[in-house]
Formats: structure tokens, sequence, C-alpha cells
């Protein structure tokens, strides 16, 4: 299981916020297949992406396991070093199941909470 999908929407009920995080789980899965693909198509072993990246070779292993969480931009910067650029594209969802548009979300009820917090004297 990929670390994202402990990841939730909090500002959502239970059940949307499990079908977003799929989502997003999906999409980081899509990721780490063309990056995976990429390395098939140009040899580089993970002590040379980590040596690139300033990353123990293991931490890119599990980067490309899904097993570890981790920021978009290091996905670029290990794409980029087996020589690729990555062009990020933004598209509706579309209808099915498992998107939800903005307006038909359940929105949880929750309570914002503003505490300013005093400096010690």
């Amino acid at each position: 299981m990929m670390r994202t999908r402990t990841r939730d929407f909090p500002g959502t009920d239970h059940e949307t916020s499990q079908r977003l995080a799929l989502d997003v789980a999906t999409d980081e899965k899509l990721i780490i297949n063309e990056i995976l693909e990429r390395r098939q198509e140009n040899p580089m072993s993970l002590e040379a992406i980590g040596f690139m990246l300033g990353a123990d070779p293991s931490q890119i292993s599990r980067y490309l396991n899904g097993t570890s969480g981790v920021t978009l931009t290091n996905y670029l910067r290990i794409a980029r070093a087996l020589g690729f650029r990555c062009r990020i594209v933004l598209e509706p969802a579309g209808p099915g199941p498992g998107t939800t548009s903005l307006s038909d979300l359940r929105i949880a009820p929750h309570k914002v909470c503003n505490v300013r917090r005093t400096r010690p004297s």
C-alpha cells in the first residue's frame, strides 16, 4: 500500500475523503510507473540517482516503491536525473466513480479556532 492513502481530506466526510485519497494514490502510482519505465529505457543505478540527488539509494528505492512519502519535487528531480523533463497537466477528473466536483462535496461540520499564541516573557 502506498503511503499517500493514509493522507485524508479532513474537510470532507469519510467516504469522500477515502475516494479522493485513492485518486491521489492512483495518480502517484502513475507517476512512479512512468519514472520506472524511463529508468528501464535509460538504465541508471539507484546509487547514481541517489548521488545526483544527494540521497541514500535505499531512500530512492522507497520513493520508487511507493513506501515512503515523497514530494512532487523529488519525483521531478528523479526524472531529471534520468534525463527527462516532466510536464504536469491538470485536467478535469470527469464524470464517473471516484470523481467529485467541488459543488458535490459533502463538507463535514467543523469549527475553526483562531488562537493567538503569546510569547513567554
